[in-house]
C-alpha cells in the first residue's frame, strides 16, 4: 500500500499510460522529445529513473519524468518548434477536439502533451487523450487510467478513433501545433461537446 490514497494501488503516470514503459518505449521517448528541441540537447532514458539531458555546453541534468523533462526542454524548444506564445493571456478558453490518425505514435504524441502542458502552465491548458476504448495506444502501456491531477488525462474514447481535446486559451492554435508535430492529420476536428 503507497499509503498516499489509501487505495493500495499505485497508479502510473498518464506517459505510461498512454505510450508503454518498455526500454525500447523510453528510449524512443527520448529520441522524440530530442528531436522536438531541434537536436540542440541530447536525451536519454535513465533507466526507470527518468531521463537524462545533456546540453551542448554544461553538465548532464537529470530528470525524474517526462514532466519535469518537457519544462527542461522549454527555452530550446523556443527557438525550434515554438508553441502558442501570449504572456498574461486575457484571452476566453476554449475546447478543441483534434481527430487523430489510425495508429498515432505513442511517443510523439507523449512527448507532444508533455510539452504543451509544461508550456500551457498549470490549470491555463487542459488536455486529454481520447483512445477507443480506453488505454493503451503502445502494446506495452499499462491499462489503468493516471491520478485526476495529472497534467495529462488519458480517457476512454469514442470508437470513431483517437482525439486529443484541448480546453483552454488558444486551444485552437495548440491543435495546429500538434497537427504539425505529428504530420497530416485528418481535419475533421471540430469544437468538442462539453465533458459530462
Amino acid at each position: 500500500m503507497c499509503g498516499a490514497c489509501g487505495t493500495g494501488t499505485v497508479r502510473p503516470p498518464w506517459e505510461v499510460v498512454l505510450a508503454g514503459d518498455r526500454p525500447a518505449d523510453r528510449r524512443r521517448r527520448a529520441a522524440a522529445a530530442a528531436e522536438a528541441a531541434g537536436g540542440r540537447v541530447g536525451v536519454a532514458p535513465w533507466g526507470a529513473a527518468g531521463y537524462l539531458v545533456t546540453p551542448r555546453t554544461g553538465p548532464p541534468r537529470h530528470v525524474p519524468d517526462l514532466d519535469r523533462l518537457a519544462a527542461c526542454l522549454l527555452p530550446y524548444l523556443r527557438r525550434h518548434h515554438p508553441l502558442p506564445e501570449c504572456p498574461a493571456c486575457p484571452h476566453e478558453a476554449a475546447r478543441h477536439r483534434v481527430v487523430l490518425p489510425a495508429g498515432p505514435d505513442p511517443q510523439r504524441l507523449a512527448v507532444w502533451a508533455a510539452l504543451a502542458g509544461a508550456h500551457g502552465g498549470a490549470g491555463r491548458l487542459g488536455i486529454e487523450i481520447h483512445v477507443p476504448g480506453g488505454p493503451p495506444l503502445s502494446a506495452s502501456a499499462t491499462p489503468e487510467h493516471p491520478s485526476d491531477d495529472a497534467p495529462v488525462r488519458v480517457r476512454p474514447g469514442s470508437p470513431a478513433g483517437p482525439a486529443v481535446v484541448l480546453c483552454g486559451p488558444h486551444a485552437v492554435e495548440y491543435a495546429d501545433h500538434l497537427r504539425r508535430h505529428l504530420g497530416p492529420v485528418p481535419r475533421r476536428d471540430a469544437s468538442a461537446p462539453p465533458a459530462g
